[in-house]
């Protein structure tokens, strides 16, 4: 009779999860639409998310123009505002692009207009520092390297092309291809290799230095976001053609040669991009209104599901914990899907408009921007995850922080944001170590050996003991996040 029960009691819990559709947590309203932004998580759960304006009216100093970039708390609360403007910083500029937060808590984003990359205190929002790079952002995340170099890529107007600027941003390293348009979101290999592709119909591997590894053609026009797999090949989804079919191609790391090459007759993939399942699976969406599951060896289709809606999906999916995949549409429904195509939710109406990457937190809070009658909406979703996918490339950025690195974690290289009081001892140690702050707060704890993989993570409180490590001997990179700031520090253990 017992067995009976479970088994009763296991059918009631998948039976009331595929008929409800996820929980709204709570939403949060911005100003105006949320346009090609999608929300960027910081390690203390702070979401960041941006609005583009229709009215940019210039402020007539003392008064400061209109905020349209947002700091949400975890609870729904705003925890402050700030304008990303242009010109003389007195006018809002237009986003439609996604803000990167640095591994020092630092947030990095710009607007459309302005040709600024602006450089925020995570804790005030205020502006640390700025850079007038003179050519446009839109559609894209800055991307960082091991070192804390920033890559931006840009389009129109003068210096535009793919550009690395110091963590500081007070050194412009290089520009590459300069004079050609850049919309998509850069990735970076494990081993400083910067893939990015251009609106000219190629694609690039560029060396840390700036010049060019190797370049082979996609078709005839991207503005989606790269993605690395686990064996480091390269996925680029594009518009093909005029006739506004779609391709989605794999490329070999070493000499950019194409591995396999997928096209999508009337379904043109040019928005969004692939996610990348721990297993190796391909999840991409297009205009046609359908999500479909690739094979890493050989590109054939798994399965296609088609939105309720007939919605173009121009977003990158998530990738949850349990291999569900989270994705809107542009008729504004959001969608939960099992790792087999069927529906692990019934779809939810969140407004008119999704074209918004969705997040997902450290605590498996799914984030996402929509637009409902012009004022773009923050939603906090609750389903079954508990944490983003921890292997592949599980959503846009990669990671909830848009690092766009395939390293699990960025070295800080500025101190203005070092935790105060941060004691480590005994380093090195065998299996357990001591960590202390003046703030003495809630800390998140990361291991990473020395390729970038996550071995240990964990969130304490106060000043404690980490313990129970089971690593072995060797030299290890710490990161350990408090109150908005993060610094990283080199562990041995004997």
């Amino acid at each position: 009779m017992k067995k009976n029960y479970t088994l009763l009691f296991v059918l009631f819990t998948v039976l009331i999860s595929y008929a409800q559709s996820p929980t709204v947590a709570w939403s949060y309203s911005l100003p105006d639409k949320i346009d090609r932004t999608g929300p960027a998580i910081a390690s203390d759960g702070t979401v960041y998310i941006a609005c583009s304006l229709g009215d940019r009216d210039a402020a007539t100093p003392p008064a400061k123009p209109d905020p349209n970039f947002f700091a949400v708390n975890v609870d729904g609360t705003l925890k402050w505002e700030t304008s990303i403007s242009e010109g003389d910083f007195t006018k809002p500029d237009n986003i439609i692009s996604s803000a990167s937060i640095s591994s020092d808590g630092s947030i990095y984003t710009g607007g459309q207009y302005g040709r600024i990359v602006f450089r925020l205190n995570a804790t005030t929002g205020d502006t640390i520092r700025t850079k007038h790079i003179n050519t446009r952002m839109r559609y894209t995340a800055p991307a960082f390297s091991d070192n804390g170099s920033v890559y931006i890529s840009g389009y129109s107007k003068g210096d535009k092309g793919l550009r690395s600027l110091s963590s500081d941003l007070t050194t412009e390293n290089w520009i590459f291809q300069a004079g050609s348009d850049f919309n998509s979101t850069p990735a970076v290999a494990s081993d400083g290799t910067i893939y990015a592709v251009s609106t000219n119909g190629s694609i690039y591997g560029i060396n840390a230095d700036g010049t060019e590894k190797w370049n082979a053609t996609y078709g005839d026009w991207a503005a989606s976001a790269l993605a690395i797999g686990t064996d480091g090949t390269v996925y680029l989804s594009a518009k093909l053609n005029n006739d506004a079919d779609g391709v989605l191609k794999a490329y070999d790391p070493t000499d950019g040669s194409e591995k396999w090459s997928v096209s999508l007759t009337g379904a043109n993939t040019e928005q969004g991009g692939p996610a990348i399942a721990a297993d190796g699976t391909i999840y991409l969406g297009n205009k046609a209104g359908t999500l479909k599951a690739y094979n890493a060896a050989d590109g054939t289709e798994k399965w296609s599901y088609t939105a309720a809606s007939n919605g173009p999906i121009e977003v990158v999916p998530a990738i949850d914990n349990d291999g569900k995949i989270y994705f809107g549409d542009t008729n504004g429904m959001f969608y939960v899907l099992n790792s087999d195509g069927t529906e692990a939710y019934t779809p939810l109406s969140l407004g008119d408009k999704i074209n918004s990457s969705a997040a997902i937190g450290a605590d498996g809070k799914i984030y996402v921007g929509a637009t409902d009658a012009g004022v773009g909406k923050l939603y906090a979703l609750t389903t079954t995850a508990t944490s983003l996918a921890s292997g592949g490339w599980p959503m846009f950025g990669r990671n909830s922080s848009h690092t766009g690195n395939e390293d699990a974690v960025v070295l800080s290289t500025t101190k203005e944001n070092f935790i105060a009081g941060l004691k480590i001892y005994p380093n090195p140690t065998k299996n357990s170590f001591y960590i202390g702050t003046s703030f003495n707060g809630e800390k998140s704890i990361q291991i990473f050996d020395v390729l970038g993989k996550n071995v240990f993570s964990k969130t304490i409180s106060g000043n404690t003991k980490v313990e129970s490590l089971n690593l072995r001997s060797g030299i290890y990179i710490l990161k350990v996040s408090e109150n908005g700031k993060s610094t990283s520090s080199k562990l041995i253990i004997e």
